[in-house]
């Protein structure tokens, strides 16, 4: 549920972004064919997008693989499991009513849309119907002349000197297949239905529709003169209230199309400025791919002698103001209580300390990670010189970046109960060449 929330929002931002370009690029232009396919393309770019994430990309760098936490912490403070329980509801909750508030608002949409197409049915039932080559004639007491499909519904009250070209410019919207955009869209905001701008990319694509059929009838045998004096008539019978299924020829677009149809065509060279909507529809959805990186596997074997290791180990205690005697559960295989009793080797120390405790640099070194680990919670990683790394796991926050240089002794997080952790720790491993080993061996100060 939550992932789709995010995937909603991310495509809806992407949309939002496209439609705003698109009003900058293509509104005021007379590429009328361009303009519908650009802002059919939209959706389509905006629903895709985020799902780019699915889509790698291979680069030469190679990162640490962190193998999977699974210890069970031993740890003698007190945990409050109730508030964390608590917590995790009331989370759950919020999204829940988030998600109960998206789903009414779609049903809200869609049951209005049924709800128009049920009137289009009744008002082609109650009228008379004759036939024009594949076309349904239907007479309507409507104030008003639409079409839909193949169905054109024609007003009782309509001039018979207005009717042969509104008429000519309701077949042109079924010869375009308007409807089916129409339906698209309607489709669309039943699932976008929270994103302002949909409404208003719906009117754009529908005033696209009517200067495509103004273009249709003109390129005719009609004169323009005669086409811009009809509407003008239709100017004083202009419909307030229309449906957003169907196509009116007295639009409230209405004079925008008298100055589309009157404006001189732009320059074709300004096309080369849709490369620009097609690049940035490009860039966000590689925005979203994700790269592919070459992984290594760190092995569980051990050195076989202490003397293979150089003079230069990690040898300070990793949490400030603490000492040995806080360690509450050393290297090695232990019970473990949550795997009924099953012994399980526990690869570094765990150290007692409050929440919020400084967490120090045990050498000299660079930070290789400072990450979310899943269960290992908050995790430092230092490389050091000689082979040696350190690690740092269920920080409360860090104090370093990656990449970052550190001295010993330097205070690079501090402790927390993140990840699978029960209780405020530290979980310190030391590794030398790719190996765990025993932190105890090395800690001098």
């Amino acid at each position: 549920m939550t992932n789709f929330l995010i995937y909603l929002v991310q495509s809806s931002f992407v949309f939002s972004c496209l439609y705003l370009l698109y009003i900058v690029v293509g509104s005021r232009v007379t590429f009328h064919h361009i303009n519908r396919f650009s802002l059919l393309l939209i959706p389509v770019v905006a629903l895709l997008a985020p799902l780019f994430y699915l889509l790698t990309f291979e680069i030469p760098s190679t990162i640490i693989q962190i193998p999977q936490f699974n210890e069970f912490v031993a740890n003698t403070e007190t945990v409050l499991i109730d508030t964390v329980e608590e917590t995790s509801t009331q989370t759950y909750d919020f999204k829940t009513l988030i998600f109960g508030l998206y789903l009414l608002g779609c049903s809200l949409v869609f049951f209005r849309m049924l709800h128009s197409l049920w009137l289009l049915f009744q008002l082609k039932k109650q009228s008379e119907v004759t036939f024009n080559n594949n076309l349904q004639l239907i007479h309507t007491n409507h104030t008003s002349t639409f079409s839909f499909f193949n169905w054109i519904f024609i007003s009782k009250d309509i001039d018979p000197t207005q009717s042969t070209l509104i008429i000519a410019h309701e077949k042109a919207h079924v010869r375009l297949k308007h409807s089916i955009d129409v339906l698209l869209t309607e489709a669309y905001v039943i699932f976008f239905w929270f994103n302002p701008l949909v409404y208003m990319y719906r009117k754009s694509l529908k005033s696209i529709h009517e200067y495509q059929a103004d273009n249709w009838v003109l390129n005719g045998t009609i004169k323009t003169s005669n086409y811009l004096k009809v509407l003008l008539q239709s100017i004083e019978n202009e419909t307030t209230t229309s449906n957003n299924l169907y196509s009116y020829f007295n639009q409230p677009v209405i004079k925008k199309r008298i100055d589309m149809i009157t404006k001189k065509p732009t320059a074709k060279v300004y096309k080369l400025t849709y490369s620009v909507f097609i690049i940035s529809s490009v860039c966000i959805c590689l925005a979203f791919t994700k790269a592919n990186t070459t992984e290594k596997l760190l092995p569980s074997t051990a050195p076989q002698s202490i003397k293979e290791f150089v003079l230069n180990p990690p040898t300070l205690f990793p949490v400030q103001g603490k000492s040995k005697k806080d360690i509450t559960s050393t290297y090695g295989k232990r019970k473990n209580p949550l795997k009924k009793g099953k012994k399980m080797m526990h690869n570094g120390i765990d150290i007692k300390a409050p929440i919020g405790t400084p967490v120090v640099a045990t050498a000299n070194g660079v930070i290789a990670k400072a990450a979310d680990q899943d269960k290992w919670g908050n995790l430092i990683i230092i490389e050091h010189s000689d082979g040696y790394q350190t690690w740092y796991a269920h920080l409360q926050k860090f104090n370093v970046t990656k990449n970052q240089s550190v001295k010993k002794g330097d205070i690079i997080g501090y402790v927390g109960n993140t990840g699978a952790s029960l209780g405020a720790h530290l979980h310190y491993e030391v590794h030398y060449k790719e190996a765990q080993v025993n932190p105890i061996n090395f800690i001098k100060e």
